[in-house]
């Protein structure tokens, strides 16, 4: 290809270098097979695919974005740096997680012996083995195609995320000037968003009117419609908020608004408007529950309630702590954070119900209890202001399976967790047990409430 010409870059919306010491080795594994066989293949050794998008940047410089094979190119020039101590790939990576990847496989790879080729002198260095390594070579000059080729392409066996996906949808929906900002904003939040938008999508699809049921399998699939082709294409950063207007003594209607960020089931439009909104719920969700901090940080003894803490631990249910988290943050999302800890305290009470009412809880059910029996996350989002959903959550009453509420079952370990937080002995007796809980629960959430610590 005689016009192929530029300067190789890592464009901002690819995820970071994220192979990890599994996908190492198995590449210096198949190379070691292949330079060690006897007799010597015949043909090179094919590394796979590498896809480019030629263009010019804002300064007019051709540029080759690498659309697929960052981990293969990046992987290799580890390599050559650690076993011939020369540079091959001028690159520059913008995450930290990509600098922290690559000390590390640079770490497990200089402690390799590099792989000699039968025939090869001792000293021979794998830099003079690149010509017989083979790719296909993939070059589009249209920024389209270029995109068909990322939501694509599976990247040397580690498939991008649907987070991935939709972080490149939207960072090339935003002007060019921008997209490096937006980008490190992006890269900020860590992995901590894939669980954050798993949440968000738990919250905009367990509605009772318009439920929509998924296999775990296609829950990449349902993130990028939901985030990313389903979104409109408009610039307008646009938050849908619950508003209040009253009628004044003078005869004008007064508007108030709420001070907090976007609704968490309004609709999205592409760029600027969907990264915000993801970014906010990330941050929201580190507010909320700052013990699952990444960096590993103390959290404050007070920070969330013991209570809380406890139930979420003891139920030993990530479909409950998924439910709760979700309801939190349509919650807040609503109403704010004034009147959060008495929420939080009902909205306990009624999600890990659950684990007293069904002797196993399964994903599927924690969707029908959410759709059907309860329909707690339309209540929240249907609530014109605390004191309605309140209402509803202290109304709330359940019938209690005594089955198993006995020995040292998972039941019988999220009883004995909360009778203990709560300060008061476990019941001996299996038909006391549950109705007790539940009744030493609403007395000590109402004791908070009185006190004023819930408000």
């Amino acid at each position: 290809m005689k016009d192929l010409k530029g300067k190789l870059n890592l464009p901002v919306y690819q995820r970071p270098y994220c192979w990890g010491e599994k996908q190492v080795r198995q590449l210096v594994g198949d190379l070691e097979a292949y330079f060690r066989s006897e007799p010597q293949p015949t043909i090179a050794f094919y590394l796979g695919s590498i896809v480019l998008h030629q263009h010019e940047n804002d300064q007019g410089e051709v540029v080759l974005d690498i659309i697929d094979g960052q981990q293969r190119l990046t992987t290799m020039a580890i390599l050559c740096w650690a076993w011939d101590q020369r540079p091959v790939l001028d690159l520059t990576y913008r995450a930290p997680a990509s600098h922290e990847r690559i000390r590390r496989n640079f770490s497990i790879v200089k402690k390799m012996n590099p792989i000699p080729e039968k025939g090869c002198k001792p000293d021979c260095k794998l830099s003079c083995r690149l010509g017989k390594i083979n790719v296909t070579l993939i070059v589009t000059r249209s920024e389209d195609d270029a995109w068909r080729f990322f939501q694509t392409m599976n990247t040397g066996g580690r498939r991008l995320s649907g987070t991935d996906i939709i972080k490149a949808y939207h960072l090339r929906a935003i002007a060019s000037g921008q997209r490096d900002d937006y980008a490190r904003l992006w890269e900020s939040t860590g992995t901590s968003l894939d669980n954050v938008v798993k949440l968000l999508i738990a919250g905009r699809f367990w509605t009772h009117l318009n439920f929509r049921n998924f296999y775990r399998s296609e829950l990449r699939n349902e993130i990028i419609a939901e985030f990313g082709d389903d979104t409109q294409p408009s610039e307008l950063d646009q938050a849908y908020l619950l508003s209040v207007c009253q009628y004044l003594p003078t005869g004008i209607w007064q508007q108030t608004m709420p001070d907090h960020g976007y609704a968490m089931r309004q609709p999205l439009n592409s760029g600027v408007n969907t990264i915000r909104y993801l970014l906010y719920f990330c941050t929201l969700y580190h507010d909320l529950f700052p013990s699952k901090q990444p960096d590993g940080s103390v959290v404050a003894e007070n920070a969330r309630p013991q209570l809380e803490i406890t139930i979420m631990d003891a139920a030993e249910s990530r479909y409950l702590n998924a439910l709760y988290e979700t309801a939190i943050l349509l919650y807040v999302s609503r109403f704010g954070q004034r009147n959060l800890m008495e929420a939080r305290l009902w909205l306990l009470r009624l999600v890990f119900s659950l684990r007293l009412t069904k002797q196993r809880v399964s994903e599927a059910g924690v969707q029908k209890f959410c759709r059907e029996d309860v329909q707690l996350l339309d209540h929240i989002a249907s609530s014109f202001n605390h004191a309605q959903l309140m209402g509803y959550l202290r109304a709330y009453t359940y019938d209690i399976d005594t089955r198993g509420l006995e020995g040292h079952g998972v039941r019988m370990r999220y009883v004995r967790s909360v009778y203990g937080v709560l300060g008061q002995p476990c019941p001996n007796k299996a038909d006391s047990i549950g109705e007790g809980l539940d009744t030493a629960l609403i007395k000590h959430f109402g004791k908070l409430t009185a006190s004023g610590r819930a408000t």
